[in-house]
């Protein structure tokens, strides 16, 4: 094998064993001064949870995220294995459908279901 094929081949495994890492690891969440994450996915929905009749009916689009992630403030929410997450700004109805990548904060939001959303989105 050449020294390139094998320098190649080293960097995919170390890539692919660090995916795996970070796959497992748990992130912690601050509430407001937590640090933003870039997460890459495809925007679905909009996505409806709660209840009209309770008042807690929430529509949003959602980030499904290629990896699961696992968000944990310590607090309200806990610690939750996400598999997309609610974009929570207004303009997301644009992007349906593609595959982005966005920096954003992510946060507990007691009042709809203990569930973490994402905010202060910048599509990358």
């Amino acid at each position: 094998m050449s020294k390139l094929c094998s320098t190649a081949l080293a960097g995919f495994m170390l890539a692919s064993s660090l995916a795996g890492h970070a796959a497992g690891q748990v992130f912690r969440i601050n509430g407001d001064s937590a640090a933003p994450l870039t997460l890459s996915g495809t925007v679905i929905g909009p996505v409806r949870s709660g209840s009209k009749a309770e008042g807690t009916l929430f529509q949003a689009y959602h980030l499904k995220l290629e990896h699961p992630l696992r968000l944990d403030d310590g607090a309200a929410c806990g610690e939750q294995e996400m598999r997309s997450l609610a974009l929570s700004q207004e303009d997301m109805a644009r992007l349906k459908g593609r595959a982005v990548t966005v920096r954003a904060r992510a946060f507990c939001q007691e009042d709809r279901a203990g569930s973490y959303r994402l905010a202060d989105i910048i599509v990358l």
